[in-house]
C-alpha cells in the first residue's frame, strides 16, 4: 500500500552520521547506529546533508508595551564593582571591603601587632640590664673586655630606645582600638558612644589619667556586651589583673626616675637591676594587653576561636523514670457504689 499523494513522509538526520531515519509512532533522540543526535523531523524533499534545520533569534530583552522615551528616565553607565579575572576561583570582590576608613581604624588595625613588638623589645631590655649587671658582678674581682662593654652598652641602648618608640605608637594604636571596639558594641547595643573620641585619647595617654582611665573604658565595654555571666566575670578579672599589673608598671617606672637621683655608686648597681625589674614587668604588661584584646575580640593568646563548652539540658515535657520499681502493694477491693462515687467525682 502506497503513501497518498501530497502527503510526504517524515524522517530525521542523524547530525553525526547523516543517516535518515523514518519518523514512526513518535520522532526519537539517538541515532541507531551511531549514538548521535537526531534534529528534529523534516521532509523527505529536503537534503541529507547534516545540517539542522532550525535557527537562531535574538530578541531584545525589552517589555511588551513600548514606553515613550520622553518618559525614561537615565540609567547609570554598566560598569563592573571590581576588575574581573580569570582563574580556578574567581570570587568578586566585598564592595564593603572597599568603603573609606577612619584614622582610627586604620591605626586601630596594628594594635596588636605594635604590642607584640613591644612586649618582645620590653623583654630584650629586661635581658639586657640582667646582662649588664652580670657584668658588673663579674668586674668586682677581674677586669672585663671593651668588646663586651660595647656590646651590653648597644644591647641595652637599642632596647631601651626601641621600646620606648615602639611602646609609645602601641598606646596610640591601642587607644585607637579601644574607641574602635566601643564604637562595635554600642552599635551592637543599638546606641553610640557618649564620650568622645579626643576626650578618650587624651584620657588614655596622660601620664597619670592613663593608670584609670583605660581600665575604665575597658570595664563599660564588657558590661555593655552581656552575653553570659560566667563569660563576663571571667573577661572582669582579666581586665582587673590587667587594670593592676598596668599600674604597677607605670608605678615602677616613677620608681626608677626617682631612683635615678641616687648617685653613689651601690645606688647605680642597684639602679641596673631595678631597670630589669621594670622591663620584665612592662613585658607581663603587655602581653596582658595583647590577652585582653584578643579576649575581647572572642580569641584566645594564640589567635585561635574561643572554645564554649557545651551545655546539656532536660528537654522540656520528658519525665525521668525513677529508680527501682517497688512491688505494688495490693489495695482493698472498694465497693461498687464507692467506685461509682468516685468515678462521678474524677469526670
Amino acid at each position: 500500500m502506497s503513501a497518498p499523494q501530497g502527503r510526504t513522509q517524515a524522517f530525521q538526520v542523524c547530525a553525526r552520521c547523516s543517516t535518515r531515519w523514518a519518523v514512526g509512532a513518535r520522532p526519537g533522540t539517538w541515532c541507531p547506529r551511531c549514538h548521535g543526535v537526531l534534529l528534529s523531523p523534516v521532509s523527505s524533499r529536503a537534503p541529507a546533508q547534516g545540517r539542522r534545520n532550525f535557527r537562531w533569534v535574538a530578541r531584545p530583552a525589552t517589555p511588551s508595551t513600548k514606553v515613550p522615551r520622553r518618559g525614561r528616565s537615565a540609567t547609570p553607565t554598566p560598569h563592573y564593582d571590581s576588575t574581573p579575572t580569570w582563574g580556578l576561583r574567581d570570587i568578586p570582590r566585598d564592595p564593603r571591603a572597599s568603603r573609606p576608613v577612619g584614622r582610627v581604624e586604620q591605626y586601630a588595625a596594628h594594635a596588636q601587632t605594635l604590642v607584640i613588638a613591644t612586649a618582645l623589645l620590653l623583654g630584650l631590655a629586661a635581658f639586657a640590664e640582667v646582662f649588664r649587671y652580670g657584668i658588673l658582678l663579674y668586674n668586682r674581682t677581674r677586669l672585663v673586655s671593651p668588646i663586651t662593654l660595647a656590646v651590653s652598652d648597644a644591647l641595652v641602648y637599642f632596647a631601651q630606645v626601641g621600646a620606648l618608640i615602639v611602646g609609645l605608637s602601641a598606646l596610640i594604636t591601642t587607644s585607637c582600638w579601644l574607641i574602635r571596639q566601643r564604637r562595635l558594641v554600642f552599635t551592637a547595643a543599638g546606641s553610640t558612644d557618649p564620650r568622645s573620641v579626643r576626650a578618650m585619647l587624651l584620657l588614655s595617654m596622660l601620664p597619670v589619667v592613663r593608670i584609670v582611665m583605660p581600665g575604665v573604658y575597658l570595664t563599660e565595654v564588657v558590661r555593655l556586651r552581656g552575653g553570659d555571666d560566667a563569660d563576663v566575670h571571667r573577661e572582669l578579672r582579666l581586665v582587673r589583673i590587667w587594670w593592676g599589673v598596668w599600674a604597677a608598671s607605670n608605678a615602677l617606672v616613677v620608681v626608677q626616675l626617682l631612683w635615678s637621683f641616687r648617685n653613689t655608686l651601690q645606688a647605680r648597681a642597684d639602679g641596673v637591676l631595678l631597670a630589669a625589674v621594670v622591663a620584665l614587668v612592662a613585658a607581663g604588661s603587655a602581653v596582658l594587653t595583647l590577652a585582653v584584646m584578643r579576649r575581647l575580640e572572642g580569641r584566645t593568646l594564640r589567635g585561635s576561636a574561643v572554645s564554649r563548652p557545651t551545655r546539656w539540658v532536660i528537654a522540656a515535657g520528658t519525665e525521668q523514670k525513677s529508680a527501682p520499681t517497688q512491688p505494688e502493694q495490693t489495695q482493698p477491693e472498694q465497693s461498687q457504689p464507692e467506685r461509682e462515687s468516685e468515678a462521678v467525682t474524677v469526670s
